[in-house]
């Protein structure tokens, strides 16, 4: 029998997966709806940040606040800062102005209570090749200040764990690029840290072993560990909560991948021609706004396929290949800065994000 007060019905809450019951008027003995989640404390706190090599900026105030559990990216050209900021919050350089925390220490002045947080896979290798996988994982257990026995038992949750089993009493040097990566972050988890921090970890890595990194980053990330990772590849950068876009020391965007294509506005056209020089311009004499980018000619529209057909029809050029898809990260920064990730310079394409209309 329904012995639910009588006014009541029940429905279902978006995104909640759970039924709550909505009253006509408020019952006394109603149970009350749970309160919101509070968000997780921040473990990295990035104020005013500055970085100066003699008279080179490389970092320009940077603001960011990363929370606990969270896959943060830092996404850049190289020479944007990235490594920059990735080295003072590791404590690796110091800054020159500002202030950054992180587990609620100075990273700057209490340099040993933060390393005692974090662990670090660089962009080059840092594993003794000559040890074996497991002497590695012990050896680096060991210098965190861990007993003999107790670097034994880490070493073995973390080679189960990461699938290196096979490979444990094998020199590194036998090892597989793809293993050396894995073995590599084994050493940088073997202290249980609190911030993992990868600069550019999967350099040189094919795509199979980069998905299989990445994919043990991401579980370790849902139970929660915090990561801050540097990338240039635009498709790492999807793994993250939370992407900083870099460029020439400064901070330009900031949100989830989908936030930012979504503030890219409309979708993106790519068009080869015989002269493109000669396609800009009709396209600009006709109020389209058109970029230069790896040898095409990119078009940014609020409505990318209504107007595909006029162009292939009316450009006084012959088209030899044409190209229409949503905006991926690559065209937010290439509209942000004017400069594709690779460091190529290209005109600006006007769109939302700079204040003009697509």
């Amino acid at each position: 029998m329904d012995r639910r007060p009588r006014g009541f019905r029940t429905r279902t809450l978006a995104g909640a997966g759970r039924l709550d019951f909505v009253a006509g008027t408020v019952s006394p003995s109603a149970t009350p709806a749970p309160a919101a989640s509070t968000p997780p404390d921040p473990v990295i706190v990035v104020e005013g940040v500055t970085k100066r090599y003699g008279e080179v900026e490389a970092l320009r105030g940077i603001d960011l606040t990363i929370r606990a559990g969270e896959m943060f990216a830092l996404l850049g050209p190289n020479g944007a800062g990235k490594t920059s900021l990735f080295s003072i919050l590791a404590t690796l350089r110091t800054l020159t102005s500002g202030r950054a925390t992180l587990c609620g220490h100075d990273v700057t002045r209490e340099r040993a209570a933060v390393r005692q947080d974090i662990g670090i896979v660089f962009q080059e290798p840092a594993i003794e090749r000559r040890l074996t996988v497991r002497d590695n994982l012990e050896l680096m257990a060991r210098c965190y200040g861990l007993g003999a026995a107790e670097a034994r038992r880490r070493a073995g949750v973390l080679l189960e764990k990461l699938g290196l089993q096979e490979a444990a009493d094998r020199p590194a040097e036998q090892t597989s690029g793809g293993q050396r990566r894995r073995i590599e972050l084994a050493r940088a988890l073997v202290a249980r840290p609190r911030v993992l921090f990868l600069d550019e970890a999967t350099l040189g890595l094919d795509v199979e072993a980069r998905r299989n990194f990445w994919a043990e980053v991401r579980r370790m990330a849902g139970e929660g560990l915090t990561v801050f990772f540097t990338t240039h590849y635009m498709e790492e950068a999807e793994v993250a909560d939370r992407i900083a876009l870099i460029a020439e020391g400064r901070i330009i965007a900031l949100g989830s991948p989908r936030e930012l294509k979504a503030g890219f506005g409309g979708g993106v056209i790519r068009l080869s021609t015989d002269d493109d020089t000669a396609a800009a311009a009709w396209l600009a004499g006709r109020g389209f706004k058109a970029a230069t980018a790896e040898k095409q000619l990119l078009l940014v529209h609020a409505d990318p396929a209504a107007v595909l057909p006029l162009l292939v029809r009316e450009l006084p050029v012959p088209v030899r290949r044409v190209e229409m898809h949503a905006p991926s990260l690559e065209d937010v920064f290439l509209e942000l800065t004017g400069r594709g990730l690779g460091g190529d310079s290209t005109p600006a394409v006007p769109g939302r994000f700079n204040g003009a209309a697509p």
